[in-house]
């Protein structure tokens, strides 16, 4: 049983690092080439993390509007790609799509799952963030920044987590992650994103405190949908990357990484 359970493992290791050896590089050339090729990624991202999301609170004793959820999340979508009327009035949108079918759909469709459709959708949008940060001025490299600090930090605190840690940062939600794991990945995150200094108008200190704050965003991210799981009580989001699980499994840290960014990037093209 326990050489069973080494091999099993074994086998989940190395399927991780395959399926990142050939999903990285599309996606640094996706976010490269911007445009649409990216708007339709991140789209992807949103609705089938959707769908995830849905899916994982549908075991708390919630019904699935996913039909709901992909409408508001469509109109989210098309606002940030025409740029008209801006990121708040795509959420009133989506708000208002969640919300009004109450009058006629009340009590199949009731209060508590209006809530939940409209957070999901809402919560997900963030993914928007990584096409507006590719249309900002050096937002090319703005956006290989997330990318870069936001995989070293997740790589560099499995590995030390694995082979260093031993105390648990937060045994209720997410008891594979400890503190030295998380400690190794923000120095990994700070490394990477002071190296971009190279392209980036920005003082290599600045960068590597952007570099610590999003290695810690990323954590609270992954976090979050730790606490979704755990309320559905399931472990994994779905099976859609081989050696990783879903969308949210992989790509939840990037929910708060991207915004974070986004916001430091337009504050310096204010104050700059």
């Amino acid at each position: 049983m326990w050489r069973e359970t080494v091999t099993k493992g074994q086998s989940s290791f190395w399927l991780r690092i395959l399926s990142a050896a050939v999903g990285i590089p599309v996606i640094v050339a996706i976010a490269w080439r911007g445009g649409w090729p990216l708007l339709l990624l991140v789209g992807v991202l949103y609705l089938r993390g959707l769908w995830e999301m849905l899916r994982q609170l549908s075991g708390a004793d919630l019904k699935l509007h996913y039909f709901l959820a992909v409408i508001s999340g469509l109109t989210i979508i098309l606002r940030a790609y025409t740029g008209d009327g801006g990121y708040p009035g795509a959420l009133i949108l989506a708000l208002l799509i969640c919300t009004v079918p109450l009058v006629f759909f009340y009590p199949r469709y009731s209060p508590q799952e209006a809530g939940v459709t409209f957070f999901s959708t809402a919560y997900l949008s963030l993914f928007v963030y990584l096409y507006l940060l590719r249309l900002l001025p050096d937002g090319r490299y703005w956006l290989m920044l997330v990318l870069a600090a936001t995989w070293t930090f997740d790589t560099v605190a499995y590995f030390a987590g694995r082979s260093l840690g031993k105390r648990r940062l937060t045994p209720r939600l997410s008891p594979g992650k400890t503190i030295v794991g998380f400690g190794a990945g923000l120095c990994g995150s700070a490394v990477a994103a002071g190296l971009f200094t190279i392209w980036l108008p920005v003082q290599p200190l600045g960068l590597v405190v952007t570099g610590l704050a999003l290695g810690a965003s990323g954590q609270v991210g992954d976090l979050v949908f730790s606490a979704v799981k755990r309320a559905a009580g399931r472990k994994d989001a779905g099976r859609l990357i081989p050696g990783h699980g879903g969308v949210m499994d992989r790509f939840d840290s990037m929910l708060l990484t991207a915004p974070l960014v986004y916001t430091v990037a337009r504050w310096l093209m204010n104050t700059g």
